[in-house]
């Protein structure tokens, strides 16, 4: 999944649970969170290091929010927890729309990728700047139900944006 689409479901997420702007912002980075690793990824496929595993996820927010609960600071509690939200919105997001690489649902107990539709490895051996031109973009798009999903998922978030706007002028 693009980008501004991982932005995208977590501002929806966000808005239908009714968070306050602030917490919608943080949503937001957690859903983009996980990607940080394509800075030092040499590929698109290769990108997918242990901040695309749910353990990683588990092991840093639990720690965070445990930590909260000892400070007795709800604040820090539900930072880690809507940190822990947006990255498994991420996971879960890229495991829908995976073209080159799955994610690892059950590392570190099995090394195995899950995909919902057929992946081509070789398709994501390309820098990760290089996905936004061809041959990768439109290789993304050949799956018409991935191309018409992140394309409605876009243009809701963008209605729903341009609502939330409108109704606070």
């Amino acid at each position: 999944m693009f980008v501004n689409s991982h932005i995208a479901s977590g501002y929806l997420v966000g808005k239908l649970a009714k968070l306050d702007r602030e917490w919608i912002i943080l949503l937001i980075f957690a859903t983009v969170l996980p990607d940080i690793d394509g800075l030092w990824s040499n590929t698109v496929a290769g990108h997918h290091s242990i901040l695309h595993t749910p353990i990683f996820w588990i092991i840093f927010c639990g720690f965070g929010y445990g930590f909260g609960k000892v400070q007795l600071n709800d604040f820090i509690q539900k930072t880690f927890v809507l940190l822990f939200v947006g990255s498994m919105l991420h996971l879960i997001t890229d495991w829908l729309t995976s073209r080159t690489v799955g994610i690892k649902w059950f590392y570190p107990i099995l090394e195995t990728n899950y995909w919902i539709y057929p992946i081509e490895p070789e398709k994501g051996d390309i820098p990760i700047w290089e996905m936004i031109i061809p041959p990768y973009f439109p290789f993304y798009f050949e799956n018409k139900v991935l191309a018409y999903g992140e394309l409605l998922l876009n243009i809701l978030a963008i209605s729903v944006f341009g609502i939330s706007f409108a109704r606070k002028k």
